[in-house]
């Protein structure tokens, strides 16, 4: 519970910070993307970039976590079967 508290903290803080660095540029620049270019404001910019951003690392590092949940899920399954194969070399059979 307290993981999911100090996330939360987290992510405002960083939501904050990053409305207050884009509230404080109103100037309106030019940016050249690969097919057009497009006048923005420098604060629409920065969020939008931060957006992306945050959006992206959040897919990467929830790629990762499911890839260690899966191999953590199919070790746990192996230990089972092992322990299992153990139980039966080692009790003796009821005949």
């Amino acid at each position: 519970m307290i993981k999911y508290i100090l996330g939360l903290v987290i992510t405002l803080a960083i939501i904050i910070v990053a409305v207050t660095i884009g509230a404080n540029n109103d100037q309106i620049i030019t940016f050249n993307y690969l097919i057009a270019k497009s006048e923005l404001r420098l604060s629409t910019l920065v969020a939008v970039l931060f957006g992306i951003g945050l959006l992206l690392g959040w897919l990467i590092t929830g790629f990762f976590y499911l890839k260690l949940k899966l191999q953590n899920m199919a070790l746990n399954r192996r230990i089972k079967r092992q322990a299992q194969q153990i139980n039966e070399l080692t009790l003796p059979k009821a005949e």
